[in-house]
């Protein structure tokens, strides 16, 4: 039947047009259990018609020119039949009793022949060799067999490569979640073997659109991407134009993203120069201090290095507002020489040093050298007395750590701050506590919890205050009023 209709080159082109709109039609909503009214059922159909019009080696020339297109339809359809519910690969097989190949597996034979009706049999057996086509059937590795694809497209001559690009960029540009992360993986492949020029500026156009999508894994992946092009001499100073975009990642609810913003961050402040460097490393340095305490290892270790490098950076007007920073970086830092991660542990003590070095503060630069956590403490709390009501402000984070030994920290750091003489806050703090003069003493109860006792045999001293804590504070450590 094929081979008759597609004999006729005008009937040929509007047959290939319809079958192509049905590929781009794969829609995630599905409008009907049945073939006539669900798009992804119809685009099931289409794929296997291409792949028997293609086999009858008829209207070639016809299928060249419309090649960039159907090569990207039928990727997409091959990651969009990973997603198939049993429901639809039921309807699919009803309507092909005769094909023995499963929808994902069909997709991906329509893809291999269109490659090889084009004359690119070299690419399909390099793919095949690399284990491309295999991993296009897991959903766990679909995206690595498109990646090595992309690779493999890079080999096709230029001209033909430049009209796939500026295809992916289109597509890119109308954000359909259908197929964007597939997309983007080719485009960011793609962009790497690319002699950057006017691909470079798509991509700077493109990248801040997808570092907002609520797509899982999509900032990260556009992210790498930047860190590649910072790396790249000829791309690195272009990349800057995206330095705000960047930052607006380090905050988020995505940790992950956090993690691949930090590198990022790190090239491109290496990339800036004078009032630009010194306004960035200062700005970047305020964001930096609320991940000290984030979920994923890597995070509080790069942004605790990243902090440390910051410190240097600021010079000028900056040095004074930096240094507030440091200060306010400074019980966090001795906190997490305890942390469970040893990295994380050593990028601490390397900061305090440097922190040290900063504030021109020689005992603090010595003692953090040796790692001499409590006698920081107690030079924190002896050198600057009218901040001890931020440093108690600051353990509140990590009373709630889910790491032990920062929460026995956290313990140990309050009662060390409330020792007799050692702290006078004012009652305004706490308009609802009980008078000044009345004495605060730490639950029992509280610090088995916090694990002070493992480390105290003996109970805990009884602290009497001048005044009265925040009672927020009193929840969170479990300090209760008492006689």
């Amino acid at each position: 039947m094929w081979k008759v209709m597609m004999s006729e080159p005008q009937a040929a082109g509007k047959v290939l047009r319809e079958l192509l709109s049905l590929l781009m039609n794969q829609s995630l909503h599905k409008t009907s259990a049945s073939i006539k009214g669900n798009p992804r059922i119809l685009s099931l159909a289409a794929t296997r018609a291409i792949s028997e019009i293609l086999l009858q080696s008829v209207c070639l020339w016809q299928v060249e020119a419309i090649f960039p297109q159907l090569f990207l339809a039928l990727l997409f359809q091959v990651s969009f039949a990973t997603e198939l519910t049993l429901q639809e690969v039921h309807i699919f097989w009803m309507e092909n009793q005769q094909d023995q190949l499963t929808p994902i597996r069909s997709a991906v034979q329509s893809m291999r022949v269109l490659l090889c009706s084009m004359g690119f049999e070299s690419q399909v057996l390099a793919i095949e060799a690399q284990g491309g086509w295999d991993n296009l059937l897991s959903s766990q590795t679909h995206l690595m067999g498109v990646r090595i694809i992309a690779r493999e497209m890079m080999k096709m001559p230029s001209p033909l490569r430049s009209t796939i690009f500026c295809r992916l960029v289109e597509l890119l540009r109308t954000e359909d979640p259908t197929w964007e992360m597939v997309a983007m993986v080719f485009f960011i492949e793609m962009l790497d073997f690319t002699n950057i020029s006017e691909e470079l500026l798509c991509a700077l156009e493109i990248f801040p659109i997808y570092l907002r999508s609520q797509c899982l894994g999509m900032p990260s992946l556009v992210l790498r991407a930047i860190l590649r092009l910072t790396e790249r001499p000829d791309t690195e100073r272009k990349a800057l134009i995206l330095l705000p975009h960047v930052m607006d990642q380090l905050l988020g609810d995505d940790s992950d993203a956090s993690a691949a913003a930090l590198p990022v961050l790190g090239n491109m402040l290496r990339l800036l120069e004078g009032k630009r460097l010194s306004l960035t490393a200062l700005a970047l340095a305020e964001k930096l201090l609320l991940l000290f305490n984030n979920e994923l290892d890597t995070v509080r270790e790069l942004s605790i290095h990243l902090f440390q490098i910051a410190m240097g950076l600021v010079v000028g007007a900056e040095k004074k507002k930096m240094k507030k920073k440091v200060w306010d970086s400074l019980v966090p830092l001795l906190f997490h020489l305890h942390d469970q991660d040893k990295s994380v542990a050593k990028a601490s003590q390397e900061a305090l040093r440097s922190a040290g070095q900063f504030l021109k503060w020689r005992q603090l630069v010595q003692l953090a050298e040796t790692a001499q956590a409590w006698r920081i403490c107690e030079c924190l709390l002896a050198r600057k007395r009218s901040r001890a009501m931020d440093y108690l402000w600051q353990t509140k984070t990590y009373l709630q750590s889910p790491q032990e030994s920062l929460r026995l920290e956290a313990v140990r750091f309050i009662g060390e701050s409330l020792a007799p003489g050692s702290l006078s806050l004012p009652g305004s703090l706490c308009p609802s506590a009980r008078p000044v003069g009345h004495p605060f003493t730490l639950s029992h109860s509280c610090l088995r919890r916090q694990g002070w006792q493992e480390a105290h045999p003996s109970p805990p001293r009884c602290c009497t205050l001048g005044s009265a804590l925040p009672r927020e504070l009193c929840g969170q450590t479990g300090w209760v009023v008492g006689p």
